[in-house]
């Protein structure tokens, strides 16, 4: 078993359809694949978007399309339908697995996808002639040395750490997530980002070991 990490940078990302997204947001989290097929894939994603700018610019994006809004404590998620030849590509690719989160911040796209070595190897090079990105990470599974660590982003892993060492998780509370937000010098909805998907990776990690 393979994993591949893949990014895009900012300017890279400005000569394609993809700067539409970063002109409507800060940050992007792609949190849930619900639905996958070659011609679209229907996502739950956590958007924080610049000032001025809603769900319906999103929506005015050609590749997507908002199904359906909610609240929860993270914020306003959307449901949407995504048909960019990126996420096609990844959806018509054989024997490989998107893992969530897919996060899109500060312009740079980060994908992370498992698979065989084979199909692995066939997206990568298929990515670098459609789409060339800036840096590709590939790794065998079975030489993590820590599976929770490689469960998570550099980011994930950063946000997460700090909130247990500063006693998030306590009850009460030790400390409020604007404060840990400050103590990493970002804006609060992004940490919450972050925070999100590691709380998610780590369930999906744990339930992987029993």
């Amino acid at each position: 078993m393979r994993e591949v990490s893949l990014t895009w940078e900012a300017a890279s990302l400005a000569e394609t359809d993809l700067s539409e997204l970063n002109d409507v947001v800060d940050n992007l989290t792609f949190v849930a694949n619900l639905l996958i097929t070659p011609d679209g894939v229907r996502q739950v994603i956590l958007p924080s978007f610049k000032e001025g700018k809603t769900a319906d610019d999103l929506n005015s994006i050609s590749y997507i399309k908002v199904e359906q809004r909610f609240s929860d404590r993270e914020g306003e998620g959307l449901v949407v339908w995504n048909t960019h030849a990126l996420v096609c590509l990844a959806s018509s690719t054989g024997n490989i697995h998107v893992m969530p989160p897919t996060v899109l911040e500060e312009g740079n796209l980060t994908l992370t996808v498992r698979g065989l070595p084979d199909a692995i190897s066939t997206f990568v090079k298929m990515s670098k002639a459609f789409f060339p990105p800036a840096s590709v990470r590939v790794s065998d599974i079975r030489s993590h040395e820590s599976g929770l660590e490689q469960a998570l982003t550099p980011r994930q892993h950063e946000c997460y750490a700090l909130a247990i060492e500063h006693g998030f998780y306590e009850d009460p509370k030790a400390i409020t997530m604007q404060a840990l937000a400050d103590l990493l010098g970002i804006a609060r909805s992004t940490f919450q980002e972050h925070l999100q998907s590691a709380e998610q990776a780590v369930l999906v990690w744990a339930g992987s070991q029993l």
